[in-house]
């Protein structure tokens, strides 16, 4: 099945409060492992469902954000997420409460409590219309990146489009589509500042509710680093810094010399060769074809894997 064929339905919200309400009652109320496990499960399904029509919504609205129907959709679960998360977290609490933990871990790993864990730090009902407003602005993000074009060889152009001018073999090409994706982004300069310092702001605002010092610590809590902090990060750039830049460095001066220029511009970065940067060579067809034909050849279960 293609993704244009699949089936999108917007959510009840109303009645999947309303189910998430009664899986947390019953999980509370059960009389064994063997109950709470079977529960979990349905609203492991719930979830899905509800993640499933969000997902079509997004990327549907992300290929074109002119799209009104779309547009209202993603809307919609940028104002209704958070409020289904308040619902999602109380059932969440009373998994990690069981007085059947231990059968649970047997079953479903400790690692899941770990996340859980983690995950329950960073909400909380009062920031509900906070996270509302987060969603709304990085929505105005996207659709502001996405309707941004650029003026470049008698074309306008998404600045998406301009990768080939900037792999171009003449330099006065590639220099020429740097300068037309700066001026695109100067030309909306203001929007763009806002956004970004209101989104600043509110999840600044976010992280101290939830008792956090700023957001930095909270947004490895969200993406569930259940094994490095923002120290630990810290660390490994640092690394990169001392290991890694020189390398580059040296893989960047052997360009300069391959290319023939006197000095490495940063519209210079992604060309590689004076004949040209390689291309892919057939239709996307061929390119999945060859793929497919790789992962048979690594082992059975990869094979198992992309014929799936």
């Amino acid at each position: 099945m293609k993704f244009s064929e699949l089936e999108y339905k917007r959510p009840d919200i109303a009645a999947t409060n309303e189910k998430l309400s009664a899986l947390t009652e019953k999980i509370i109320a059960a009389p064994d492992a063997k109950t709470q496990i079977e529960l979990i499960l349905e609203k492991e399904k719930l979830m899905s469902d509800f993640g499933t029509n969000a997902t079509i919504a997004s990327i549907r609205h992300s290929i074109d954000t002119r799209d009104a129907f779309y547009e209202a959709e993603n809307d919609f679960f940028d104002e209704n997420g958070p409020v289904l998360e308040e619902k999602a977290q109380e059932f969440m609490n009373a998994v990690l409460e069981s007085k059947f933990r231990k059968e649970l871990e047997e079953k479903f790993g400790t690692l899941l409590f770990v996340n859980m864990e983690i995950e329950k730090k960073t909400f909380s009902p009062e920031i509900i219309p906070l996270l509302q407003k987060e969603n709304a602005l990085t929505t105005e993000y996207q659709k502001l990146y996405a309707t941004t074009t650029a003026e470049i060889d008698g074309k306008v152009l998404p600045i998406t489009k301009l990768s080939p001018y900037k792999q171009n073999p003449d330099r006065a090409v590639r220099k020429s589509a740097y300068e037309a994706e700066g001026k695109a982004f100067e030309g909306r300069r203001a929007d763009f500042e806002r956004i970004y310092s209101e989104l600043v702001g509110v999840r600044t605002e976010i992280a101290h509710k939830l008792g956090y010092d700023n957001f930095v610590s909270l947004a490895y809590d969200r993406l569930g680093r259940n094994c490095y902090d923002k120290d630990k990060g810290a660390a490994f750039r640092d690394q990169i810094a001392k290991d890694m830049v020189p390398i580059v460095a040296g893989v960047k001066e052997r360009q300069q010399k391959r290319i023939g220029v006197d000095k490495l511009k940063i519209y210079d970065d992604l060309f590689m060769f004076t004949d040209g940067n390689p291309k892919p060579h057939g239709t996307s067809e061929d390119i999945l074809a060859a793929g497919k034909q790789m992962y048979h050849e690594l082992s059975a279960e990869t094979k198992e894997f992309i014929d799936f």
